[in-house]
């Protein structure tokens, strides 16, 4: 009974955002004290890889119990919670390179997942249909599927944020969630997550200034908060760059149409209405530059974005 009440509160932020998507939401803190919320995030992420997977101090989420629940509790309602540094491990990217990889203890899993659901209720309704990424029901196939209808595209343009997730700036993250949350403990909380730090692979600790861990369960929805802004951004590009409504029509294929019906009209030989019939399908019916018909388009997965455009080169050389 007491968990449908969290499944209605949580029910009632998702609501309230996707009705009004300047929403700003307040009393989040509270929602820690509620047992609950651990449950539903143990239940959330007890099957995924990793899992079980033990922190730097040896504990994993196959510890968890009620005891973790009363503990976490009590430190939230004091806020002296202070979740301790990841585990790190270097996992191979495809390009050769390496990749850092956290891994939290038990119990930050948990707090890190119960952030991640509130998250999702405030901003899962607002996030631009642009990005694919860490989102459900959204996959590289759901973007490349939406690559697929850029129709007549000439010009694309490939984007890899470098080092994404080690690079976000805590000041500007914690800017953009007051943006749409008014709770300063909450806000903290994020930050505490933020600046845990880590242990390397020597067991050497090192702070974090910068960065977003790769591994926590809140990382990804964080670092679709922080890119939505990019998303916006070309969402704007798309709106006042489009311009005209169709293309005009290519002159070469103009005059190779005339010759091709001019032929059959004379009846000329087969031969030739063949060969300049192929060569009125081998051109272009339209002005593939015409310079008063441009068309932007726009696909984001993760840190990764691809950029269609149907324009003259001149308009972003």
């Amino acid at each position: 009974m007491e968990q449908s009440k969290l499944v209605e509160r949580l029910e009632g932020y998702r609501r309230r955002n996707n009705a009004d998507h300047c929403y700003v939401n307040g009393d989040l803190y509270r929602l820690f004290y509620n047992r609950d919320l651990y449950i539903i995030a143990y239940n959330s992420v007890k099957s995924n890889d990793g899992a079980e997977t033990s922190g730097a101090d040896g504990t994993s989420l196959h510890g968890f119990c009620e005891e973790w629940i009363t503990e976490l509790i009590a430190s939230m309602r004091d806020e002296s919670y202070h979740p301790q540094p990841n585990k790190t491990t270097m996992i191979p990217k495809r390009n050769g390179k390496m990749r850092k990889l956290s891994f939290p203890n038990g119990k930050d899993k948990l707090v890190q997942e119960a952030i991640r659901i509130i998250l999702e209720c405030i901003y899962k309704p607002t996030f631009s249909n642009l990005s694919h990424g860490f989102r459900p029901k959204r996959s590289t196939q759901s973007a490349i599927a939406e690559v697929e209808t850029w129709r007549g595209t000439i010009w694309f343009i490939e984007g890899d944020i470098s080092a994404c997730f080690d690079e976000i700036d805590h000041r500007t993250l914690e800017t953009i969630l007051r943006e749409r949350i008014s709770d300063e403990r909450f806000i903290r909380l994020i930050n505490k997550i933020l600046k845990a730090g880590y242990f390397d692979m020597q067991h050497i600790y090192h702070g974090t200034k910068t960065g977003n861990a790769q591994g926590s369960c809140c990382s990804p929805i964080l670092c679709n908060i922080y890119l939505d802004k990019l998303d916006r951004f070309m969402e704007n590009i798309i709106e006042t760059d489009t311009t005209g409504d169709y293309r005009r029509q290519n002159p070469d294929y103009a005059k190779a149409r005339y010759q091709y019906k001019k032929a059959v009209r004379n009846g000329s030989d087969p031969k030739t209405i063949k060969h300049l019939k192929r060569k009125m399908e081998n051109l272009p019916s339209c002005d593939r530059y015409d310079p008063n018909f441009r068309r932007v388009k726009y696909v984001r997965y993760a840190d990764d974005f691809l950029i269609g455009l149907i324009a003259p080169k001149v308009y972003f050389s």
